[in-house]
């Protein structure tokens, strides 16, 4: 199947209703999509009372919403390269309200899990396009400005989640607050968003849907993040993790078979061609890992060794957002003559450092030595690589692609928290011990996954072999007559 759209270039230029507008819209869009996968998990205990639901079945209030979301992430890229990203992004965000409102008022259990599955559709949609939309709407230093709020708030949302779920549990009384929050947020995104970005679509050539293509991605990546989900919850012997697993890569053997074959790949090689962005890719990856682990595992001991409510506990990680609104901020300026993979290089070290800070952590620890430091010392390192990743796997893509580059990152970015998860339970369940016990060896885990993304970025961006040039986020295409490279690699440098 295939569809007309219009040149992706046209999506560079000024949006209507302003760049300021139209970075609320895109960063409000952010920061409620972060919000809704933290904010139900402080609710959980009130709606499986409250609903009658079993253990099982309160889970997938959770689970329901990243199965959909991850499963979809790179449809929905492609079908903002094919249908347009403003358009994609505006219907995400309002399914995300309609969804969020069905939920809040669900009257039982089928009718809040239909919501939960509606809420990560819209999320998928509404992820990658925003995305996509940022490296687009915006140029230069103010591309760098908007990269910096838009992962600044990427990084808050796991702690305001938590913080948000407590206030409007507690002092609300409802666990449904938590869901219908979204409703008159969303609506007021989407109206800035009509204004600011309008309903023009990105451009006029005919693309495939590549749909067979499609549908083994977003089978594969369901299977996924269902037996990653299912490993994390019941371990990795378990039969509903291993089969999962198994069909992933079943269904990622057939989607290289096919994609081969199809006229116009729903996965282009020419992505994972140039070696710079694969090892942005990479490390986002293992940068998600570590950060999807590092939010549950840390909550799970300060609730439990230091007796933390859920609102403490929020409160307790929200320096390590600080942290990192200060450096996305404030530190990255001074840091502007540093190119993107230096600077992604050095926030990498950092975050190597702030996690092997927990591994002195045990039960006599004390949050102001144990705790703080190394949250600060992470918030300032992903504060320095988030960035430069972002930028420098974005701003190489061509302008047909910008929509399943930026599914990809979000894959990898919600898969790679599913990994880590999933992965770093094996150390939190060691012998049935106390989480005080088995914190240090959770995070000794932790460490050797930083420590792997530095190395990939030293081999990736200056290993033997790399053009002096690849070094500054260049591209083998961006250089190639047919198609037209987006922007020259040597100013996207010189604007960082």
């Amino acid at each position: 199947m295939t569809t007309a759209t219009s040149p992706q270039g046209a999506a560079t230029a000024a949006p209507p209703g302003g760049s300021g507008l139209a970075l609320t819209a895109i960063v409000g869009a952010e920061f409620m999509l972060q919000v809704d996968g933290m904010i139900v998990n402080v609710a959980l205990p009130d709606t499986q009372s409250d609903l009658g639901l079993s253990t099982t079945s309160a889970s997938w209030v959770l689970n329901g919403f990243f199965l959909a979301f991850g499963g979809l992430l790179l449809l929905s890229g492609r079908l903002g390269d094919v249908f347009g990203h403003r358009r994609l992004f505006l219907l995400g965000i309002g399914l995300v309200a309609g969804a969020s409102l069905l939920a809040g008022l669900a009257p039982n259990f089928g009718v809040l899990l239909t919501g939960r599955v509606l809420q990560g559709a819209g999320a998928a949609l509404a992820g990658p396009t925003g995305l996509a939309l940022l490296s687009m709407v915006f140029q230069g230093e103010r591309q760098q400005r908007a990269f910096g709020l838009y992962s600044t708030i990427t990084g808050l949302g796991a702690a305001t989640g938590l913080i948000l779920g407590g206030i409007l549990t507690g002092g609300l009384g409802s666990w449904r607050w938590c869901l219908l929050v979204n409703v008159p947020f969303g609506l007021i995104i989407l109206v800035i968003a009509l204004r600011s970005l309008g309903t023009a679509a990105d451009g006029a050539r005919s693309r495939s849907l590549s749909l067979p293509s499609a549908a083994l991605v977003t089978a594969g990546l369901t299977a996924l993040v269902y037996g990653l989900v299912q490993a994390a919850d019941r371990g990795w012997g378990d039969l509903w993790t291993v089969v999962p697993l198994a069909i992933t890569v079943v269904v990622a053997a057939a989607l290289l078979v096919v994609d081969r074959r199809a006229p116009e790949p729903l996965l282009p090689g020419r992505i994972f061609t140039n070696r710079t962005r694969v090892g942005g890719f990479i490390n986002l990856l293992l940068l998600s890992s570590v950060l999807g682990g590092f939010v549950f595992y840390l909550s799970q001991y300060l609730q439990t060794t230091l007796d933390y409510g859920a609102l403490r506990t929020g409160l307790a990680i929200l320096p390590f957002g600080l942290a990192l609104l200060v450096t996305t901020q404030l530190l990255t300026k001074w840091l502007s003559g540093l190119g993107l993979t230096t600077r992604g290089t050095i926030g990498l070290a950092l975050l190597a450092l702030g996690v092997a800070w927990f591994i002195r952590l045990d039960a006599d620890s004390a949050y102001a030595e144990g705790v703080l430091p190394g949250l600060v010392v992470m918030g300032l390192g992903v504060g320095l690589a988030i960035i430069p990743l972002n930028m420098i796997i974005l701003s190489t893509s061509r302008p047909e692609d910008v929509g399943i580059t930026a599914g990809i990152l979000q894959a990898a970015l919600t898969v790679g928290g599913s990994i880590g998860l999933a992965v770093l339970l094996i150390p939190f369940n060691a012998g049935g011990r106390p989480v005080a016990e088995n914190i240090s060896t959770v995070f000794t885990w932790a460490t050797v996954d930083c420590v792997a993304g530095f190395v990939v970025a030293v081999l990736f961006w200056f290993g033997p072999g790399l053009r002096p040039s690849a070094t500054r986020t260049s591209s083998p295409e961006a250089t190639a007559p047919e198609p037209p490279a987006p922007r020259e690699p040597a100013a996207v440098e010189s604007r960082s």
